[in-house]
């Protein structure tokens, strides 16, 4: 896994553990699963987590019918499972697979009884703490210029004089980076919405993403 959500944990704990509960909502009980399959270590020495969660919810699904020449139309309430890859280092943060996959940050709550909220990320803070990094997208707003808002694609942005002077200033809700993470060159982006992936190198682990996290992104994440 090298791609997902930030939770960042605003309390601490050693350990997740497996578990399967059922919750009430209305009239009907819906299963909840925490299943982590996997404990290892991180290059730094850290333990971390993995695996994977899944939700019952209720849905409506909608039904047509036809006959004598009218269409007639049901919704009915139904149930189906939502599941996401989970990784995480414990007391530090949980990632998520997507953003549809953060009812996983509830899940390890009540397991650990640890607060876990979606990070918020300062891009700005981020791409001044690289020390040779390469813009290649920049979603950005709040600019002083006419240009209140954006997205720019290319390479190296900050090198070309028109955009670096559009985007001095902005505040950033993406970006886009080729940059250096100890010997290896990185391709990444990041979202200011918690989202955060690793393109390249493609030998680029889940311990390797996880440490990437700890080490570069979490320092500016709230």
């Amino acid at each position: 896994m090298k791609a997902g959500v930030l939770g960042i944990v605003h309390d601490d704990f050693e350990v997740v553990d497996s578990f399967s509960d059922t919750v009430e909502r209305g009239d009907r009980e819906l299963e909840r699963v925490l299943d982590v399959r996997r404990v290892f270590s991180l290059p730094s020495g850290e333990v971390a987590f993995e695996g994977r969660a899944a939700v019952e919810r209720v849905v409506d699904r909608t039904t047509a019918e036809l006959g004598f020449g009218e269409v007639r139309i049901e919704e009915t309430p139904g149930t189906e499972v939502r599941t996401t890859e989970l990784v995480g280092v414990p007391g530090e943060f949980v990632v998520a697979g997507s953003g549809e996959g953060t009812f996983a940050f509830d899940l390890v709550s009540h397991d650990t009884k640890a607060d876990i909220e979606r990070a918020t990320l300062d891009l700005s803070a981020f791409l001044d703490g690289q020390t040779d990094a390469e813009p290649w997208r920049a979603g950005f707003y709040d600019t002083d210029g006419n240009c209140e808002n954006g997205v720019l694609h290319g390479t190296d942005l900050l090198a070309d004089d028109r955009t670096a002077g559009l985007l001095d200033g902005a505040e950033f809700n993406q970006l886009g980076l080729d940059c250096s993470y100890g010997d290896r060159s990185l391709k990444m982006t990041a979202a200011e919405s918690g989202y955060v992936e690793v393109y390249r190198p493609s030998e680029f682990e889940t311990a390797d993403f996880l440490q990437y996290l700890l080490d570069e992104v979490v320092p500016h994440a709230e």
